[in-house]
This record gives C-alpha cells, sequence and structure tokens, in this order.
C-alpha cells in the first residue's frame, strides 16, 4: 500500500470515527476486532485470514452482536510464574483452564544471571530458535489432549469480581459441561486450519539484536 493510499485510509477512518458518539455496550468484543472494524469503516475487505469481526454496527449504536462466546488466552511470561491458560465465557458464565508449568524460573534465571555477569534482561527476554519449538507445543498441546491441572468456573452475573470457584459444584455440572464443549470449539477456530506463519526474529538468526 503506497503513502497516499495510507493517509487516505486514515482520513477515511477518522472522518468517521468523529461520527462515532460515545456509546456503551456490554457486547462481547475483542482486541483483534478493531483491526477488521477500522477495514470496514474504510470501505476494505479484510483479510480471509482475520479473526476478528466488523463491530461499525455496534460502534453506530446497533444491536446486532457478533459473537456468543469469547475466547481469551496466555502463553507467554510463563517462567515469571503466570501459568500457560485458556478461558471462554458468555456473559453469564466464565470457564478457565490451567496447565502445569514446566518452564525455568526467572528467580533463578536472575540469580545465575548476576553471578555469570550476564545482563538480566539478556538472560529473561533473549530468544532462541528452541524457543520456537516450545512455544510451537504450547499452541499445539491442548488440541492433543494435554488435561487441565486446574480449572475455573464462574457465574459473572452473580459473581462478577470472580471469587467463587464453582467447578466442583454439582449443581452447575451441566454448565461445565457445556463450557468444556464451546473451549473445545473456540480453540479449534482460533488454532485455523493453515499451516502456521512463523516469523522466525530470535537473536540465532539477528545475534545482534539485542531482543
Amino acid at each position: 500500500m503506497s503513502k497516499q493510499h495510507t493517509y487516505l485510509l486514515l482520513f477515511s477512518i477518522q472522518t468517521r470515527l468523529r461520527k462515532i458518539e460515545a456509546k456503551k455496550s456490554d457486547a462481547l468484543v475483542q482486541t483483534i476486532d478493531i483491526a477488521p472494524t477500522m477495514l470496514e469503516m474504510a470501505g476494505i475487505k479484510k483479510p480471509s485470514s482475520f479473526q476478528g469481526k466488523d463491530i461499525s454496527n455496534l460502534a453506530n449504536g446497533g444491536k446486532k452482536e457478533v459473537r456468543d462466546y469469547v475466547f481469551t488466552e496466555n502463553l507467554w511470561s510463563t517462567h515469571f510464574g503466570n501459568p500457560r491458560c485458556e478461558s471462554v465465557q458468555n456473559k453469564e458464565w466464565k470457564y478457565i483452564r490451567y496447565y502445569k508449568n514446566n518452564n525455568f524460573s526467572a528467580t533463578k534465571e536472575i540469580k545465575y544471571a548476576k553471578e555469570l555477569g550476564i545482563p538480566v534482561n539478556e538472560m529473561l527476554y533473549n530468544m532462541h530458535d528452541p524457543g520456537i519449538a516450545v512455544y510451537r507445543d504450547y499452541i499445539d498441546a491442548p488440541l492433543n489432549n494435554e488435561e487441565p491441572v486446574y480449572e475455573e468456573l464462574y457465574h459473572l452475573k452473580k459473581d462478577p469480581a470472580e471469587l467463587h470457584n464453582l467447578v466442583n459444584n454439582q449443581e452447575h455440572a451441566e454448565v461445565l459441561n457445556t463450557l468444556r464443549a464451546q473451549w473445545k470449539i473456540e480453540i479449534t477456530q482460533a488454532r485455523g486450519t493453515r499451516k502456521a506463519e512463523v516469523f522466525r526474529y530470535t537473536n540465532d538468526l539477528y545475534p545482534k539484536g539485542k531482543h
């Protein structure tokens, strides 16, 4: 896309955004919806690889919602103690799955970096090619029947702060099974069917990159 086309695209989006008044909605939307919406507002068809939805109708005050469930996940920063997890929710219920964290502790990385005189940020954040395989396995493992080590179920309408885990409450067993089934649908859709597109931006390829 040329600079001229880029400027025209931005101008078109800005013009339409000015016409949108501040509104509130409880519709289930995600950050992945931003790019498709901006393209729609500029009159450009979104790429087929985009998984986000056009929410310009909601932005303009419409009531037609784009999804019944939201799928989210965390695969990053696991060596800082954050577990790999995935969740699926609708407006009333939220289901979360946590997986075993086998990553080497960041606390130990910092300790040995200081002992060996290695910059701490390089120890913590440098990315090498084997890491690509690790994170690719994080993506594939749930679809290959990796079991969660812990689950949570929250009734958002009654417990919006997510303080009371109902996963072991037999009264809500049907809800739990429904959301487990929906999790499988959502994660399968999120993974897609195309060959994974990986941009190799590691210190092995760019040893002077300092990233």
